[in-house]
């Protein structure tokens, strides 16, 4: 492997992460790779193995050949019309596990307030429409 590449992996690697504000602690828990070893990566002060380049890849759910590209397209992407969110909340124990739970009873809930109102406007445009 090249220092081209390696260094243009690394490059484009630290664009992405500080573009999308991915800390290197969740790339250290995704990686197992060690804090100190992967600042010493990020910083060009240790080369970087393909071994590594993998796990940085797959942290990310990226394929090395992703991170070689000349120009890293780091468009937005627009989640207006995503029906599902994710987040991460570290290692599952009880009470985040309980935290969890009432987040997603909390969206249920604003789900049908939200679709009680539509109904609601529905009715009034058809009793509108018999001149009340």
């Amino acid at each position: 492997m090249t220092d081209y590449t390696q260094n243009l992996f690394i490059q484009n690697f630290n664009e992405y992460i500080d573009h999308y504000g991915i800390k290197q602690a969740f790339i250290v828990k995704r990686t197992g790779i060690e804090k100190n070893k992967l600042s010493r990566i990020l910083n060009s002060v240790q080369p970087v193995t393909y071994e590594d380049m993998q796990s940085l890849s797959n942290a990310l759910d990226k394929d090395i050949k992703y991170f070689l590209q000349e120009k890293l397209d780091l468009s937005t992407p627009d989640y207006k019309d995503s029906a599902s969110i994710a987040f991460y909340m570290g290692a599952v124990d009880e009470n985040k596990e309980k935290l969890a739970n009432q987040v997603f009873d909390l969206l249920e809930h604003i789900d049908a307030i939200l679709g009680v109102r539509r109904k609601l406007q529905k009715d009034a445009l058809e009793v509108s429409d018999y001149g009340f």
